[in-house]
């Protein structure tokens, strides 16, 4: 009997640890990301219309994610590039999701630890 309980118990603990994350490696790169965001850097250091591909950009960000590895490694990536770009405001960055109509899951700042990123399953009913 306790064999059985340990059994199940090791069970629902590896699905548990499963269901916590996904998958476990990252599958987006950063070249993905850094293809589907370029659009938005023009928005990011003059401002003005975000631009449609900046949006279509942010889409399949989103559609891609699947773990918490791809957003932390999605958030590592912009947060680099974006150390790179002079001038860059990082409200207006973090503005532009809601531009968009969609969201992001972290705000994109110098400060940012990516490493607490977390991925969630929206389920709608």
């Amino acid at each position: 009997m306790a064999n059985i309980k340990f059994a199940v118990l090791v069970t629902l603990l590896a699905l548990a640890l499963a269901a916590a994350n996904i998958r476990g490696d990252a599958t987006l790169t950063c070249e993905q990301v850094t293809e589907w965001l370029t659009p938005c850097i023009p928005y990011g250091v003059y401002g003005g219309t975000v631009a449609p591909e900046c949006c279509s950009g942010i889409y399949k960000l989103n559609a891609a994610y699947k773990s918490n590895d791809d957003i932390r490694a999605a958030c590592t990536c912009i947060q680099d590039g974006a150390a790179a770009i002079p001038l860059l405001d990082y409200d207006r960055i973090n503005e532009i999701p809601g531009l968009c109509g969609t969201s992001c899951p972290y705000k994109v700042y110098p400060s940012t630890n990516c490493s607490r990123c977390v991925f969630t399953v929206s389920m709608h009913v």
